[in-house]
């Protein structure tokens, strides 16, 4: 699948690609692209399954041969380790579900926030943006 999301009002397009998204339908996606590339490296439901480093390094290499736009990669990104390995090909790794997860085990039955919801999701956060600050381009 691809979808193209455009904010006209400050001239940015994203492209989603997915690992189903070959070479002869990447030109014409990217063609409406400006601002940035989101790539989910996985099938599926977001946050269910991870993809290999290898295959993200494919996926984004060959996405950069037909874009200069900053690539994004997102879909199963859940601990500093997997943030690092996206970095070392990719230009950002996009976590979702894994903060949300961290909400929710934030919340007390009610709904409520715990009194450690901050500081774990907080911590969680640092802990990936650690992992994507050590990384040292191929």
């Amino acid at each position: 699948y691809e979808i193209v999301d455009c904010d006209w009002s400050s001239d940015v397009c994203s492209s989603d690609l997915a690992p189903t998204t070959d070479d002869k339908r990447l030109p014409a996606v990217l063609k409406y692209s400006a601002g940035f590339v989101y790539f989910v490296s996985v099938l599926g439901i977001t946050g269910t399954k991870s993809a290999t480093e290898d295959a993200v390094r494919t996926h984004v290499s060959r996405i950069r041969r037909h874009t200069g736009l900053p690539i994004g990669v997102g879909f199963g990104i859940k601990t500093p380790e997997q943030a690092a390995a996206v970095a070392r090909h990719a230009d950002a790794a996009v976590v979702g579900t894994a903060i949300v997860d961290r909400v929710k085990m934030g919340l007390d039955s009610s709904g409520k926030a715990k009194p450690d919801l901050v500081p774990n999701l907080l911590a969680f956060v640092k802990s990936l943006a650690d992992g994507v600050r050590g990384v040292t381009k191929p």
